[in-house]
């Protein structure tokens, strides 16, 4: 969402953001939704399910990391010898964030580059997350080129990445929220990190939508889709089709998937 541009960032909201760290926030009182454990041999008997087996891995470690660890899974999936934490620290471009002295907040277009350390979950540079135009940058430094590439699938419906993608036996990566906790408004920040994949510039004013979530579509049955999820070591989990895509929704329809290079 663009607020402004650099030219109309007023005192007055500039004041705002060093005061209450965000523009606009939102309220909602839904809580976390339960996922539900998916019985694989169940799975595989059940003519209108689908399962792609891809490598699981957890984000205890960086606690931020979502995005690099669930990338991990798929380029583990399509035969990349490398570890979630070798793509956080060698591939995943990350940009700092900082605070003036008078308390506004500056940081990278989260399109372009992953705000903050995905190691630290609070405190100055305390990492964010990054959006699907910079993950699917960072996976095609790794995939060898004459073979697959990352592509920003955004603009698809979940119906659609699972008919030209789940259903091929391709995984998708998506963002959604921790938990499908409904998505909401927090810090703000000024825009001081642009690159070819920006949907920002320079002294835009970008507000982050909280409980940001990149994790990997594996399948689905009449019920659920289903996930490798890294939050909190969940492992391969279902949750409702509806709440899914409503959570899909609020984070922007972001999807990236990997394709065969013809």
């Amino acid at each position: 969402m663009r607020l402004m541009r650099k030219s109309g960032v007023s005192l007055t909201l500039i004041a705002a953001i060093a005061v209450f760290g965000s523009v606009g926030v939102l309220s909602n009182a839904t809580l976390a939704i339960d996922g539900t454990e998916v019985e694989v041999n169940s799975v595989k008997e059940d003519p209108n399910a689908k399962l792609i087996e891809v490598p699981y891995m957890n984000q205890l470690d960086v606690v931020f990391g979502c995005e690099a660890v669930s990338a991990t899974m798929v380029l583990q999936f399509y035969g990349c010898d490398i570890t979630w934490k070798e793509f956080t620290d060698d591939y995943l471009v990350k940009k700092p964030w900082h605070e003036d002295e008078n308390g506004v907040r500056f940081g990278p277009d989260p399109y372009a580059a992953y705000p903050g350390d995905p190691y630290k979950d609070d405190g100055p540079n305390c990492g964010y997350g990054c959006y699907a135009p910079c993950l699917a940058k960072c996976m095609n430094k790794v995939l060898p080129a004459d073979k697959y590439v990352a592509v920003v699938t955004s603009n698809l419906k979940l119906v659609d990445l699972v008919a030209n993608y789940i259903d091929a036996g391709d995984p998708v990566l998506i963002w959604a929220t921790m938990d499908m906790a409904p998505a909401r408004l927090t810090r703000s920040w000024i825009i001081d990190y642009v690159d070819e994949d920006s949907h920002f510039r320079l002294g835009d004013v970008f507000t982050w939508n909280g409980n940001e979530h990149c994790l990997v579509l594996v399948g689905y049955d009449k019920d659920r889709y289903f996930f490798n999820d890294p939050y909190k070591n969940h492992g391969l989990i279902g949750y409702d089709r509806q709440i899914v895509e409503q959570r899909f929704r609020e984070q922007g329809t972001q999807s990236v998937v990997v394709r065969k290079v013809k």
